[in-house]
């Protein structure tokens, strides 16, 4: 059983969350839901933890609170700036509980550019072992000396399990995850593999005049 960690810096737009969020309720079926929030929503099993600040610590500091909580063996991870398709994320079932899965088919929308741009893969498409997950944040506070809430520039590829600690996974339909300039990165690292449809979401003009 699997368990969607939802954690979200509560920067963006209000109203654009807002349709993240449904856009979740709607391709997650019945597994179990669990918000790690900075302001109060109403969004599954809610943890709030305060206005804490924006940073790649407090991302892994929110997804660990959210892996403790679960009960389940599994965890796939949800961000507040994507949307995911109704097939081939939340319902795969991994081989090894001691590993982390990521997804392939992932997109980038840059706002600023009206388009999708390929990217490898992202800690917004993760599906893992909860003890698996919190053993390596753990591991990795630990040796950066992180004891507490903190906006410090510590990159996000610091405590990405190495490439012998995870595995890649795909399907047809791909996740998207949307740069509004609000989040943490205004824009991050992509291929130069770029298009204007997508399937199951269609044109690029579609997801925005249904995001915004």
């Amino acid at each position: 059983m699997m368990t969607v960690i939802y954690y979200t810096s509560n920067r963006e737009d209000e109203k654009f969350e807002e349709k993240i969020r449904a856009n979740l309720l709607s391709v997650i079926g019945d597994l179990p839901l669990i918000s790690v929030s900075q302001k109060p929503i109403d969004f599954g099993q809610n943890i709030c933890v305060g206005d804490v600040g924006i940073s790649d610590v407090n991302i892994f500091r929110q997804l660990m609170i959210g892996c403790e909580a679960a009960k389940t063996p599994l965890i796939a991870t949800a961000e507040s700036d994507c949307i995911y398709p109704p097939t081939g994320y939340f319902d795969f079932v991994p081989e090894d509980l001691d590993m982390a899965y990521r997804y392939t088919n992932l997109y980038v929308l840059q706002m600023s550019k009206k388009g999708f741009w390929k990217k490898d893969y992202s800690l917004c498409g993760q599906v893992s072992g909860r003890e698996y997950l919190i053993k390596w944040i753990t591991r990795r506070l630990k040796k950066e000396k992180v004891t507490t809430w903190t906006t410090s520039k510590l990159k996000i590829k610091d405590f990405f399990p190495l490439w012998k600690n995870f595995k890649l996974f795909s399907n047809e339909l791909p996740i998207i995850n949307i740069k509004t300039g609000k989040g943490l990165r205004r824009s991050c690292k992509t291929s130069k593999d770029f298009t204007d449809t997508l399937p199951y979401f269609g044109h690029v003009s579609n997801v925005v005049d249904d995001l915004f």
